[in-house]
């Protein structure tokens, strides 16, 4: 499972569609976060949302967010990486070509 963080923004959205998506949505959500599909999500000023989410691919993970009963936005995704073991990859990897 890989590790990727998803924002994306929306224009304005028609109050009536707003409020009968709300709830589906909340449920949707919830289910993702309890499942461990979503570490995280978080709403930005604006339109925004970040998520962090396990998924197997960025491709997996934008077909999970456009099936989403949510206001349809445009989506960016960056894979994270451990960032501990980032760093202990590199000092491995300089310590080595030191040797």
């Amino acid at each position: 499972m890989r590790k990727f963080l998803a924002i994306g923004h929306h224009g304005p959205v028609d109050p009536e569609l707003g409020l009968r998506i709300a709830d589906v949505a909340v449920d949707w959500i919830s289910a993702r976060l309890a499942d461990g599909t979503f570490d995280c999500l978080y709403s930005m000023a604006g339109g925004g949302r970040m998520i962090v989410a396990n998924v197997d691919s960025e491709e997996t993970l934008l077909a999970m967010l456009r099936a989403a009963p949510d206001a349809p936005r445009e989506w960016t995704f960056t894979e994270l990486f451990d960032g501990i073991e980032v760093i202990r990859k590199y000092v491995e990897s300089m310590r080595s070509e030191n040797a």
